[in-house]
């Protein structure tokens, strides 16, 4: 489906991820105005767990009413998009059918596509994998802005506050896997930070993509940090439920107070000097773990080995749009 004119390298894509109400379209947005870079709405083709081919992701991906909303957006028709469908023999080759298409009739002379999907958080590890030089941007916003967004329900909705925080958390917690996984691959983004100085943060994404960067392509680019947190939208109570809900991540992500980071300093100090002992010791010859020498043999008392457990220990957390 490329025009032989304008090659899109489909082995150089890169995808905005992350949790819904974090930034990621302003993201899209901004990096769509890059003479180089073409986009769709958004796909969600990685989002569900139905295998490709299977009925029932057939079924969400062409009956769910965003996705058919989002096509006619991109100017592809359903007819086009159901002999994608059935053409393509994976997720990475629909969506590489897609978004060159999108291009194709969007952007024609862009170069290079990319994705913004933040659902498509839950399929991450397959992106990796189907898109093996794919790069991705993971923006990241405070939990107790995202959440009050989902209770004001501009876009989404969610009033449950552990629904809201589990959008949060099971983004983070799966980008936080995929960039110990990829380091070099994935580029964190503070949400906050980038809406007060968009250029730099501009300027920093073009290089990890190493895509050019020219301040006149972003001329007119204005941002504003949105804030809801004194705004009255969540009680005193629910903004410290959502704290707790969120704890891990707020202090991976720099959200705490100053004397949680700072705990969360000396706890990681902790751990660090802990795995260093560790290696130490694992890494030392046998003969040098113990300085007492060998005093020969000695009686064996026999100990009666206690009775096993029988019980075992417990074990164990996607949304999806209505189809």
């Amino acid at each position: 489906m490329t025009s032989a004119a304008s090659p899109r390298p489909s082995n150089t894509p890169f995808f905005i991820i992350g949790c819904v109400r974090s930034g990621t379209t302003m993201l899209r947005n901004i990096l769509r105005l890059h003479p180089n870079l073409a986009s769709p709405e958004e796909t969600h083709f990685f989002r569900w767990s139905d295998p490709f081919g299977s009925p029932g992701y057939r079924h969400v991906v062409t009956k769910n009413p965003v996705l058919r909303r989002h096509r006619e957006l991109d100017g592809i028709s359903e007819a086009e998009f159901e002999t994608m469908l059935n053409d393509s023999t994976s997720r990475a080759d629909l969506c590489t059918r897609y978004i060159q298409r999108f291009a194709e009739v969007r952007k024609p002379t862009a170069k290079r596509w990319f994705d913004k999907s933040p659902q498509n958080a839950y399929g991450a590890a397959m992106l990796a994998g189907e898109f093996p030089r794919g790069k991705f941007l993971h923006i990241v916003r405070n939990p107790v802005n995202v959440v009050a967004s989902l209770r004001i329900g501009k876009v989404m909705k969610m009033d449950d506050l552990v629904g809201a925080c589990s959008y949060w958390n099971e983004a983070i917690e799966n980008l936080a896997l995929l960039q110990r996984a990829y380091p070099k691959r994935v580029l964190t983004l503070n949400y906050e930070a980038f809406t007060v100085s968009p250029l730099d943060g501009i300027r920093d994404v073009l290089a990890f993509l190493g895509e050019p960067f020219d301040a006149a392509h972003f001329a007119d680019v204005v941002t504003k940090e949105v804030r809801h947190e004194d705004a009255g939208i969540l009680t005193d109570e629910e903004l410290a439920k959502v704290r707790s809900l969120c704890q891990t991540g707020r202090l991976m992500h720099g959200y705490g107070t100053e004397e949680e980071m700072e705990a969360e300093r000396q706890r990681e100090a902790t751990r660090l000097k802990r795995r260093e002992a560790h290696a130490a010791a694992s890494s030392a010859p046998p003969d040098s773990m113990s300085s007492k020498p060998d005093a020969g043999p000695k009686a064996v008392r026999k100990v009666a080995a206690p009775p096993r457990a029988t019980k075992p220990a417990a074990e164990g957390r996607e949304a999806k749009p209505k189809a």
